[in-house]
Parts: structure tokens; C-alpha cells; sequence
């Protein structure tokens, strides 16, 4: 277990704060306070700093103390009584759930009828996830394996930046004939599109406008 995720749950043990109580405050899921402070979740300070500041404690009391010169003889302080305080339980602001929602935030994975069947956890960086503005990311799981000759499988969760546009030929998340499915799509003209599954056979050739684009693939990571 490491020295954040230790001070991390003694601070909350202090503030008389559940793991339940903390994730409430923090806007998470009672699993994800359980993670740092088991030590299987390894979190940067910054995040650190926002619970401990919800805990009423600050990082700088927890980091490491330079140590002094060993050339350098300290005169003996005389001893100081120290009157401990009971730390009362601090309610929580909506300002700082929403500071830790910007941090981390949870995304729906649905299936390709657009049912939520899971969830991630993502870290947004400079508003932004795999790259693309986090409100522009969803993510959809294959239920099935048509898609074998673009090497993808069932259980495989595709990464989707949100569109409405054809751009190029690629993996696409599409409705046509009020069905939504992952197709590869391929322009014939301006005006015809290919949507297919890679084989010859399961070729539709369809006006561009015949359908509703959703979303292009970015990434894809495959289960076993």
C-alpha cells in the first residue's frame, strides 16, 4: 500500500467519513475509494489533494521531511503539549464534487442497440480523452463477430469519436433501416456509400443520405 493511499484513509478515518460517505462527497462509486485506499488504484497528488482537502487535511502535511545535515547538531526544543482536537466530518461543497467529476469521469458502454451493458473510468486531460474532447467520446461493445476480416470481435469495446459526417472510409457506428450496427464504410461517389462487414456477400450499396452516421471508430480494445 502506498504512503498517499495509507494517509488517504486514515484522514477519512479521522473525519469519521464511510468509504461510502468519502465516494458520495467525491461524486465516485464506493469501489473506486476502495482502490486507492487498498493501494490497487494509483493516483497522482493532484487528485490526492482534492480528497484530502475534503477531508479537511492538506498534502503537505504527508510528504517526506528533508532530512537535516548530519554535520549539524540541533539544540534539544523543549517539549510542547499538543491539545488534540476532535475533527468533525466536513460536508462537502458541490464546487468540489464537480473539481473531481472534471478529473475522472464515468462513460456508459453500451451495446450496438445503444443499451448501457458497462462502464469506464477515464481520466480527462486538458478536457480531452484518447485525444479527443471528452464530450465527443462514447464507447460501444460488439455483441456479435461479423466483423472478422476487420479484426473485430465479439466482447471487443470500439472507442468512438461523435459524428454525423462522413470523412473517410472506415469503422463506423451507423443506423440504417432504423437498425444500428459497426459497419466498414466506403464511399463509391458523392453521393453512394458501401456499408459492409468485409465480406463480398453482406455488400450494401446505399445513398449516403439513406444513412445516420453516429460515430467513427478510434480505437479499439480487444478481450479475450
Amino acid at each position: 500500500m502506498n504512503r498517499l493511499a495509507v494517509k488517504i484513509k486514515e484522514a477519512r478515518i479521522k473525519a469519521k467519513m464511510s468509504e461510502k460517505d468519502l465516494a458520495k462527497a467525491c461524486g465516485q462509486n464506493i469501489n473506486y475509494i476502495l482502490q486507492i485506499e487498498s493501494g490497487k488504484k494509483v493516483i497522482n497528488e493532484q487528485i490526492a489533494e482534492q480528497i484530502l482537502k475534503i477531508l479537511g487535511e492538506k498534502i503537505e502535511f504527508f510528504q517526506d521531511k528533508e532530512e537535516a545535515p548530519k554535520d549539524i547538531v540541533k539544540k534539544p526544543e523543549p517539549k510542547k503539549v499538543i491539545i488534540k482536537e476532535e475533527m468533525k466530518a466536513i460536508t462537502p461543497t458541490d464546487q468540489w464534487a464537480d473539481a473531481l467529476s472534471g478529473v475522472i469521469k464515468a462513460y456508459a458502454v453500451t451495446d450496438e442497440n445503444g443499451k448501457a451493458i458497462d462502464s469506464k473510468e477515464l481520466s480527462i486531460i486538458s478536457k480531452k480523452v484518447d485525444g479527443v474532447q471528452y464530450d465527443k467520446v462514447s464507447f460501444v461493445k460488439l455483441t456479435n463477430s461479423q466483423l472478422p476480416q476487420h479484426r473485430l470481435f465479439i466482447n471487443d469495446v470500439i472507442t468512438l469519436q461523435s459524428t454525423n459526417e462522413y470523412s473517410s472510409n472506415g469503422i463506423y457506428y451507423i443506423e440504417y433501416g432504423q437498425k444500428k450496427f459497426v459497419r466498414y464504410v466506403e464511399k463509391i461517389n458523392n453521393t453512394q456509400v458501401i456499408i459492409s462487414t468485409g465480406k463480398n456477400e453482406n455488400e450494401i450499396e446505399v445513398g449516403l443520405k439513406a444513412i445516420k452516421i453516429i460515430g467513427k471508430a478510434i480505437k479499439v480494445e480487444h478481450y479475450l
